[in-house]
Order: C-alpha cells, then sequence, then structure tokens
C-alpha cells in the first residue's frame, strides 16, 4: 500500500501538470453545461483522465525508483501527458460504456423475465417496490446485486492490467474480459489484493460521501445564492476528483501486480 501512496503524492507533486490537468478538466465540466455539446465534452474529460492514467502506468513500469519516476513525469511534455496514449484510452472508454450497458442490459432482462418492469417506474422508490415484487423477481435481483458486488471487486485488477496497455486492441481486450475472464476472477482471492481493494474502495466512498454531504448541506443552497461561485467550486472539486482518479490509477495497478 505504501507505494500507492507515495506515487499517488509524487504525482501531484508536479503541480504544473496537475494544475494544467484541473484546469482542463474544469472547462470541460462547464462546458458539459451545455446540452449540444455536453456528452462530447463528458466523453473527452473521461478520455483525458484515462490518457493521464495510462501514461502514469507507463513511467512507472519504466522507473525503477520513485525518483526516477517523479523526473519522467516531470521532463514529459504536457502533450504527452494529456494525449500520448488517448488510443489505450479510447479502448478502455469503450469497453467501459460496453460493461455499463451489459449490466443495464442484463437488469432488464431479469425485470421483463420477472414481470417486474414497474419496478424501474420510480427509481426513487426502488426498495418499496422491491419489496412489493414477486419472490421471482427477489431472488433474480438478488442474484444480479451479488454478481455486481463481485464484479467491482475484479473489477480493480482489470481495470490495472488495461492500464498497462498501449493500445486500443489491448486495452479494450483487457478491460472487456472482466466481464469473463475467471481464471483472472480466481487469482484475486489474495490478501494483498483484498487489501488494496478494501482500502481503495474505503477512501473513496468515504471521501465522495464527504463531498456530497457537503455539497447538498453547505455549498448547494450557497449556490442557489451566488451562482457565480461555480467558477470557484468546480475546480475545488475538479481537483479533489483529480487525486481520487491518481489514487485509483496506482490501486489498480498495484492490484494487478498482487496477482501476477
Amino acid at each position: 500500500m505504501k507505494e500507492i501512496f507515495t506515487y499517488t503524492f509524487l504525482s501531484i507533486a508536479e503541480w504544473r501538470k496537475f494544475f494544467i490537468l484541473v484546469l482542463l478538466v474544469s472547462i470541460l465540466t462547464l462546458l458539459e453545461a451545455f446540452p449540444v455539446i455536453s456528452i462530447a465534452a463528458f466523453l473527452f474529460e473521461k478520455l483525458i483522465y484515462l490518457s493521464v492514467g495510462v501514461f502514469l502506468i507507463y513511467i512507472l513500469r519504466h522507473s525503477s525508483t520513485p525518483e526516477i519516476f517523479y523526473e519522467n513525469l516531470e521532463k514529459n511534455k504536457i502533450s504527452t501527458f494529456l494525449f500520448h496514449f488517448i488510443p489505450s484510452a479510447s479502448g478502455i472508454l469503450l469497453a467501459l460504456i460496453l460493461i455499463f450497458s451489459f449490466w443495464l442490459f442484463f437488469l432488464i432482462l431479469i425485470l421483463e423475465f420477472s414481470a417486474s418492469m414497474y419496478i424501474l417506474a420510480n427509481p426513487h422508490n426502488f426498495l418499496n417496490a422491491l419489496a412489493s415484487a414477486n419472490m421471482l423477481a427477489k431472488i433474480l435481483i438478488g442474484f444480479y446485486l451479488v454478481y455486481l458486488l463481485f464484479y467491482s471487486y475484479i473489477f480493480l485488477g482489470k481495470f490495472g492490467e488495461a492500464l498497462s496497455k498501449e493500445n486500443f486492441k489491448d486495452a479494450f481486450l483487457s478491460m472487456i474480459m472482466s466481464l469473463f475472464d475467471f481464471k483472472f476472477w480466481v487469482k484475486t482471492f489474495n490478501l494483498k489484493y483484498f487489501l488494496i481493494y478494501i482500502v481503495w474502495s474505503i477512501i473513496i466512498t468515504l471521501v465522495y460521501s464527504i463531498i456530497s454531504f457537503v455539497y447538498i448541506v453547505d455549498i448547494f443552497p450557497k449556490l442557489i445564492i451566488n451562482p457565480d461561485l461555480t467558477l470557484l467550486i468546480i475546480p475545488i472539486f475538479v481537483a479533489i476528483s483529480t487525486i481520487l482518479s491518481y489514487f485509483t490509477f496506482f490501486s489498480a495497478y498495484f492490484a494487478k501486480a498482487a496477482i501476477d
């Protein structure tokens, strides 16, 4: 675990690249408010993050010490940092979209088969609707949730494998095979992988829960009164998300390394 935090803080310490990434993503986040270009801005934002992730893992794999890692990170141009691994990032992003579509289709198939599509009529009342569903629906949705929970466990390692690929095809296949690579699933049952996953999931859940609470209770009411504060709030939130993204990239890589 020590390596994960070491490389995360070293990446943040290269403040010029960190600042430019935060600035670029903040601009894209603002553009997402415009209906015509919102989807394109959202997808490009994810591509940038993933490209940076592949780049960070690439120089980590070619650096024998943290000091050399920082030197390599510092000497590379910002264009290389942001855009060099866009092909790999595109493969990962496409796979993630297909994986999300698979889980959504799987859920709809279960609800259709068990005559329970009405559950989706009011997502805010999902639990109450589920409680009144027939037994078949409850069993199938229970199986779905267990499968999804287990998938979230092996996803981290597969994400690390995809970040280690340097072209579209390999990155795409590594990510999409997370749904079917049962040999990989078995390998994840070791203590080191489990500890990395637990620490990563707790930190991510805790930080985003705190951010959500603070936003709802304190920040959102202030934004209603003074919308101009958005220009200050967005970069702060983006900076936090960027730090968590760095942490996720290195957690994923070292989780994969734990089973090699």
